[in-house]
C-alpha cells in the first residue's frame, strides 16, 4: 500500500527540531508570560483583532491610537503545530501494512480520546481556565496521536516479549 500523504523519513528529526524549542517557548509564554521584545511591532491603527491597545502620540497616527502586537506566541504555536505534524505524518522507515493499520487506529483513538477530554472540560472547567484548555486542545490531539501511534510500533512488541 503506498502513503500518498506522509512525509519522507528525514522529515521527524526535522519536526523533533522544531517543535521541543517551540513547545518550550509555548509553555513559557502561557505559564511564564514571556514575550520577545524584538518580535513586537506598532501597527499606527486600531487593531479589531487583539486585545490590546496602547495610546500612542499624534506623530504616529490622526486619532492617537497604536495597536501593540507581540508575535512571539503565535511562533510558538505556529512552530509546536508545523514540528508535531512533521512528526506525526513523517515515514516510518518500513512503511508496511501492518504500520499504516496502526497510525489510522492511533489517529482514530487519539480524536476519540482527545474529544472526550474535552467533553469532560467542557462540563467542569469554566472561566478563563477554560481557555487554557481549548489552548491545549490545538495541540492535544497530535500529542495523543504521536504517543499511541510510537508506543504501538515500538513499546508494545517490546513488552509482548517480555
Amino acid at each position: 500500500m503506498k502513503s500518498r500523504f506522509l512525509f519522507p523519513h528525514r522529515f521527524k528529526l526535522i519536526g523533533w527540531i522544531i517543535a521541543i524549542p517551540a513547545l518550550i517557548l509555548g509553555g513559557l509564554v502561557l505559564f511564564n508570560d514571556l514575550s520577545f521584545d524584538f518580535l513586537t511591532i506598532k501597527l499606527p491603527f486600531k487593531y479589531y483583532f487583539s486585545d490590546s491597545f496602547v495610546t500612542g502620540s499624534s506623530k504616529t497616527h490622526f486619532n492617537d491610537e497604536v495597536s501593540v502586537l507581540n508575535f512571539t506566541d503565535e511562533i510558538a504555536a505556529v512552530g509546536s503545530i508545523i514540528g508535531l505534524i512533521l512528526i506525526a505524518f513523517s515515514k516510518v522507515k518500513i512503511e508496511d501494512e501492518y504500520v499504516t493499520i496502526t497510525r489510522l487506529e492511533s489517529l482514530q483513538w487519539a480524536i476519540y480520546f482527545n474529544f472526550s477530554l474535552l467533553i469532560l472540560a467542557t462540563v467542569f472547567v469554566h472561566g478563563m481556565a477554560y481557555f487554557q484548555v481549548i489552548i491545549f486542545n490545538m495541540f492535544t490531539p497530535l500529542v495523543f496521536f504521536i504517543i499511541r501511534f510510537y508506543f504501538i510500533l515500538f513499546l508494545k512488541p517490546r513488552f509482548e516479549k517480555n
